[in-house]
């Protein structure tokens, strides 16, 4: 499959598919598509073949996954903000979960439902030794993940995401409606959020791939805060002047030069004997700060970071990142398992079937999709 991306030929990066166009900041596809990459890093170096030479991502995974948590409650809460109290109406509410539906079930429902069958096929066709792809998954575990009561391999994170899709309204409405959007009450408020969430439920007691949303709440609500930032900038509340352009980019690479000295294999070289890698899995607080920095610096600061991730090969990871999140894992059981190839091929073998499946499944089903909304 040959995708181009010149002016002129497939338009998969022009529209606004991924949000309201007046809303449209196209760093951050380019940061949705860090995240999803980072996922892959990490899973292909946890195999033991990394896909950039010497640049073992084992462990940093999760990184990628919690960019995604900072990336959507930072994208949704932004519709709240810009409208009045009599633009908040039931359809305006309705709407928004109906695209939220659309944006993450269909897939996942196929998905799933390709676990399903395959569970019951790969055996009887291949012998009993044989795994299921994506996953194992009988009607129970079928029923279980379409009502987010669990998450296996790779799905732990959308009942995670989807969790905080019903809690989002209100931490929004509570900004625009009751705070204003004034920055000192939105951050008391989301400073108390977070207190509040680490002493119910502390970080360091969550689960390995929590599928419980409260785990992770401090990383969502740093993402609704940073959006009350966002619109306090572009609506001309607070104005910065060009040296606070450059601090603010300049803390936003500094915050990337944290992200790569929390990448186990990176913090070993200055820890005495080596760290695990998953020292780092569960500093959700700490993920959520960097990761708010980066996005912020991304859409304003000096305009370096953005010109990055602004790159249309950088955003075109953005476009297919839900259906490359899904089906790499699956990709990367099947070939390891199935195909004898050189193992630095590997890590490649499996980025070109997953990026022309991913292409295919965003063109076919997610794109359409995206556009869909009810009638006003």
């Amino acid at each position: 499959m040959l995708i181009r991306f010149q002016s002129g030929s497939v338009r998969l990066l022009q529209g606004r598919e991924l949000t309201n166009s007046k809303l449209q900041l196209d760093a951050l596809d380019g940061l949705r598509g860090l995240a999803v990459f980072l996922v892959f890093l990490s899973h292909t170096s946890l195999r033991g073949d990394n896909l950039i030479p010497y640049a073992d991502f084992s462990g940093f995974g999760k990184s990628g996954v919690f960019l995604f948590f900072v990336l959507s409650a930072f994208l949704l809460t932004k519709p709240f903000l810009i409208r009045n109290a009599e633009e908040i109406t039931l359809r305006f509410i309705v709407n928004y979960g109906f695209r939220r539906f659309l944006r993450i079930y269909p897939l996942y429902v196929i998905y799933l439902a390709v676990a399903l069958v395959l569970t019951a096929v790969v055996p009887e066709l291949f012998g009993n030794k044989s795994r299921a792809y994506p996953l194992p998954l009988d009607f129970s575990g079928y029923f279980r993940h379409l009502i987010l009561q669990e998450g296996r391999g790779v799905t732990w994170s959308i009942p995670v995401e989807f969790s905080y899709y019903f809690l989002l309204p209100l931490i929004a409405l509570t900004y625009s409606l009751l705070l204003k959007n004034r920055i000192v009450p939105c951050t008391i408020f989301t400073l108390l959020l977070i207190f509040v969430s680490q002493y119910f439920w502390p970080q360091a007691e969550s689960l390995v791939n929590d599928i419980r949303v409260r785990s992770y709440l401090p990383i969502f609500f740093l993402g609704s805060f940073l959006a009350v930032l966002h619109h306090q900038t572009t609506s001309g509340e607070m104005v910065w002047s060009k040296e606070s352009k450059t601090l603010i980019e300049a803390s936003g690479i500094a915050a990337i030069l944290l992200l790569f000295l929390m990448i186990p294999t990176v913090t070993s070289l200055f820890v005495e004997g080596g760290v695990s890698n998953n020292i780092f899995h569960k500093q959700f607080i700490i993920y959520g700060v960097l990761w708010s920095v980066v996005l912020y610096a991304s859409i304003c600061g000096r305009g370096w970071l953005q010109r990055f991730f602004e790159l249309r090969l950088v955003r075109y990871f953005g476009f297919i990142s839900f259906s490359f999140y899904l089906f790499h894992a699956p990709v990367l059981d099947l070939i390891y398992s199935q195909v004898d190839v050189p193992g630095v091929l590997y890590p490649w073998l499996v980025l070109l079937i997953c990026v022309a499946f991913s292409h295919v499944s965003w063109i076919l089903l997610e794109k359409p999709l995206s556009r869909m909304k009810l009638k006003s």
